[in-house]
């Protein structure tokens, strides 16, 4: 359904927070920007898409997505790389600390597909999105705390603002299912009883066309 004004609100502050946020940015290049609309439409996409496969099909458990998800990855990645870089592959040599490392990265990585795939299930597109959002608080936060380039104290308190107006929102009540198979089953008892109709007016016709003994 529609959003309520709460909702409304809070997705106006968080599109006015991220264009002040974006004007305060020190690299602010507009030709830059355009990569940013394009991947914006692909996202929205994505999001909308990735939901609407999670509620239409069905799968066993929840790990089925999560092993065809990174099924199709691995095979989009291991092509690459070995059509752009074979050479890595052979002359690369593995240490105890850089296996460690792809270890903990592919088990935070699968964790972070299956809860993914868990709050898709329970939200909707547009609040998945919005908690999403809001966890990049700690990258913005690592980024502060660690590098030089990042947004001024303005463009931190329009991130602020943003983050407060996540929090605001609310998620819209989704259609109801059991009020659209009653709908469904309505229409069908309408047309059922207007097929009837037309079938009684049928057979009086014949009736009355046909002769007496």
């Amino acid at each position: 359904e529609l959003p309520n004004l709460r909702s409304a609100g809070s997705i106006l502050a968080l599109a006015v927070g991220a264009l002040f946020y974006v004007l305060t940015d020190a690299q602010f290049v507009v030709k830059g920007y355009v990569w940013v609309v394009i991947w914006f439409v692909i996202f929205c996409f994505d999001q909308l898409y990735i939901k609407h496969a999670v509620d239409t099909v069905k799968v066993k458990s929840n790990w089925g997505r999560v092993f065809y998800t990174n099924l199709w990855a691995s095979i989009i990645l291991l092509v690459m790389t070995i059509s752009l870089e074979p050479t890595q592959l052979l002359t690369f040599k593995w240490s105890a600390p850089q296996v460690l490392a792809l270890a903990i990265s592919c088990a935070v990585g699968t964790a972070m597909s299956y809860f993914a795939f868990l709050c898709r299930a329970a939200v909707s597109a547009t609040s998945f999105t919005v908690i999403g959002n809001v966890c990049k608080i700690i990258t913005v936060l690592l980024n502060i705390s660690i590098w030089d380039k990042h947004a001024s104290p303005l463009g931190i308190g329009c991130l602020l603002v943003c983050l407060a107006a996540a929090g605001t929102y609310q998620q819209s009540p989704l259609r109801s299912k059991d009020g659209e198979a009653a709908g469904a089953l309505l229409k069908h008892s309408d047309d059922a009883s207007r097929a009837n109709e037309e079938g009684d007016k049928e057979d009086a016709g014949a009736s009355l066309c046909t002769p007496s003994a």
